[in-house]
């Protein structure tokens, strides 16, 4: 699913048209506070196409906010082509720059190439990852966890080496309107360790901070 934060609507027509007829699924958001809203409340999005010039959040505070609860990749799909804004993007972790008017081709093929590297499945020794599938495997043999063991594995993996606190993982996996006691978090973490075996050793505890994806 690619997430489209852009706040021209025929900008935001012509891009799902594009993608859809390339067999892509598209949700859109006409700002950044928009887009904000549909992370946090848990939806999954592979890739973010993000304009920068846009009212209420612009593209740069987008990210900056994004970048604290999530590594999804993010590619700036705008009409500044100065040199400038495209450093300040990179500094905040942009994933790729697009110059309006961009081409249908250009378009397609370099969001073709983050979807298929997103696609491969990730390997952490006999630690299998697949995203699109959400498949966990050890050693190839498929394991069994609940919805939520296994969003807080994929959630810790995509943010690897970056320290998540417990109310951060509740946003992300659970949802900002769960109201529950924040230690459901460490409860789900020891029935994860438990299930994955010898490959808990990935999943590490920061003292007084949350927990974290470690290899």
């Amino acid at each position: 699913m690619i997430l489209l934060v852009e706040d021209t609507e025929n900008i935001r027509k012509l891009v799902r048209v594009i993608l859809e007829k390339e067999g892509l699924k598209i949700e859109e958001a006409s700002d950044g506070i928009e887009g904000l809203k549909k992370i946090i409340s848990g939806n999954r999005y592979d890739l973010i196409l993000l304009d920068i010039m846009m009212p209420n959040m612009d593209g740069l505070e987008f990210i900056k906010a994004v970048r604290q609860i999530s590594q999804i990749p993010i590619i700036f799909l705008t009409a500044l082509s100065d040199e400038k804004n495209q450093i300040l993007a990179y500094e905040n972790e942009a994933d790729g720059y697009i110059v309006k008017p961009f081409s249908k081709d250009i378009l397609v093929s370099i969001v073709k190439r983050f979807l298929s590297k997103k696609n491969l499945p990730k390997k952490y020794e006999g630690l299998s990852l697949e995203k699109f599938s959400r498949r966990i495997k050890i050693n190839e043999i498929e394991i069994h966890l609940s919805t939520k063991e296994r969003e807080l594995l994929f959630y810790l993996e995509e943010n690897i080496g970056v320290v998540k606190s417990r109310t951060q993982i509740l946003d992300a996996v659970w949802g900002y309107d769960y109201f529950g006691h924040d230690r459901v978090v460490d409860k789900h973490i020891t029935k994860l360790r438990e299930k994955i075996g010898m490959y808990s050793k990935f999943i590490k505890t920061v003292k007084l901070l949350g927990y974290k994806f470690e290899v």
